[in-house]
This record gives structure tokens, C-alpha cells and sequence, in this order.
């Protein structure tokens, strides 16, 4: 063998090793978990409290409720991510929180309203929907949520109280960074049946490399978040929700988008609780 061809191939020998290195660090890259804690505003003592855990949890802020300005301001000085629950119109028309968002809302006025509450929560990087599994499923009402979004370059997160929802395209089609919620955490607020939901996350990130789990500020979600997340296997990583969209964003724009498997916990639609 020529001395040119025993330097190709141990140049070639060389970067096969250097890829494969490569491949294995990225395959030893933690999956990411997302929490966020719904309808803050009105249980303060243990929303400060789970505020106060030494997690990155995101924090889901009601618009209008007594306390949610003070806990706002306590979850961004604590350098938690916060983003608005805008309530939204449920097909059994339930009624709905101050400063929500009706089908028969028009879509000046839905940018008028969502305009006002971003205004008043300057820490908010963006949103999802409280209730709302009428109006997420609604064409007109959710281009002009997105568009009001896109404007203001915030995000979208989809509860996912519907499966009928077009949040998640009608955020896409307008640039705006989104994700769909994976797991509930605690429709069964057992602190039995929350470890549960909560390791099915963490199984749910593992098997596709991520996950987005939404939870309340029950005291037995505190519970066994300061328990749990104590314990957190190292093969998954508990990163602020912003962290994880932007993560996403960029998959897609690569064309490296990862598909949700089908394996999910059932959704309020499907187990008769609309919201």
C-alpha cells in the first residue's frame, strides 16, 4: 500500500472515530421536561411555594385574578419563565374567567384583549389556553390569537383540551413557536396518581426526547414535585419551557421536527372532562 493510501485511510480511520464520538455524545445529551403550573393567580401560599422549589418550573399566569401581578413579579425574580393562561370558551360553555376570550369575540377585540394583557405582564413570554376546547378548535378565533403573537414575537402553547384543536397549526402557519402539552399531571390530584402522571412524562421524554407536563398549585403537586424532582434520573433534564421551544423551533427549521408518539395520557376530551 502506497504512502498516500495508508494516509487516506487513516484520515479516513480518524474522522470515523471523531463521528463517532460525536454521535455518541449526542446520543448521551439529556432528554428535556418541561413543567408548567396552570391558574396562578388565586392559591398564593402554595404558589409561592412552588415557586420557591429549585426547579426551573414555568409559571401559567391567570390575567385578571387577586393575585396575580405579585406572583408574576415573584416567579420572574426568581428567574422562572412566566407566560399568561388566557381563558378561552369550552363547548360546554362553561363560564369563563375574567378577561377570557368567547367564539363570538371579534378579532380586533381578541387583539385588543390580548394586547392589554401582555401589557400588564411585561415578565410573559407567551401564552397557553385556560379551558378553551371550543375555541382552540375554531379557525377565525386562533389566526387571530397567532397573529397577535406573532406580532408581539410570543408563544403559544396548546393545553390541548381538544381534539379538534387547530392551535398548534394556526401557531406554525404564522411563525409562531409552539408546542402541544404531552401529560396532565394531576386531573386525579391523588398524590398517588400525580407520581404517576408525572413518570409517565419522564418515560414520554425519554422515548421521544422531550416533554411538556402541565400541572396546579395543589399542595399534593408541590408535594410531590419537591419530592420527585429530587430524585430525577440524569437521563433527563428539567429546562425552562422558553429553553425547550426554542429547541423545537430550531429542530424544525433544521427538518429535524421529532414526531410525538401516540403513547399519551388520556386528554380531559377523552375522558369527559372538557375544558
Amino acid at each position: 500500500m502506497s504512502y498516500l493510501a495508508r494516509l487516506k485511510r487513516g484520515l479516513a480511520s480518524a474522522l470515523f472515530g471523531f463521528g463517532g464520538l460525536l454521535a455518541q455524545a449526542s446520543a448521551q445529551e439529556p432528554a428535556q421536561l418541561a413543567i408548567i403550573i396552570d391558574d396562578i393567580g388565586y392559591q398564593r401560599a402554595t404558589a409561592e411555594a412552588l415557586i420557591a422549589l429549585p426547579y426551573p418550573i414555568s409559571f401559567a399566569i391567570l390575567p385578571v385574578a387577586p393575585h396575580s401581578q405579585a406572583l408574576a413579579q415573584r416567579a420572574w425574580l426568581r428567574g422562572r419563565d412566566v407566560l399568561l393562561h388566557i381563558p378561552m370558551a369550552t363547548i360546554n360553555h362553561a363560564p369563563l374567567d375574567p378577561g377570557g376570550i368567547d367564539e363570538q369575540l371579534p378579532a380586533t377585540q381578541i387583539h385588543h384583549r390580548l394586547n392589554q394583557h401582555f401589557d400588564a405582564f411585561p415578565q410573559a413570554e407567551g401564552m397557553n389556553n385556560h379551558m378553551g376546547s371550543l375555541l382552540t378548535s375554531q379557525d377565525l378565533p386562533m389566526q387571530a390569537v397567532m397573529l397577535t403573537l406573532a406580532e408581539r414575537d410570543k408563544y403559544f402553547v396548546d393545553s390541548k383540551t381538544s381534539a379538534q384543536s387547530v392551535a398548534y397549526d394556526k401557531a406554525r402557519s404564522q411563525g409562531v413557536m409552539t408546542a402541544e402539552r404531552d401529560v396532565f399531571l394531576d386531573n386525579d390530584p391523588s398524590t398517588g396518581a400525580i407520581k404517576r402522571q408525572l413518570h409517565k412524562a419522564i418515560a414520554l421524554a425519554q422515548r421521544q426526547g422531550f416533554a411538556i407536563a402541565i400541572g396546579h398549585p395543589y399542595p399534593q403537586t408541590l408535594a410531590v414535585l419537591r419530592q420527585e424532582l429530587a430524585l430525577l434520573d440524569k437521563s433527563v433534564e428539567l429546562v425552562p419551557l422558553y429553553r425547550l421551544l426554542r429547541q423545537l423551533s430550531h429542530n424544525q427549521s433544521q427538518g429535524r421536527h421529532i414526531q410525538p408518539v401516540n403513547w399519551r395520557v388520556k386528554t380531559p376530551w377523552q375522558q369527559g372532562l372538557a375544558r
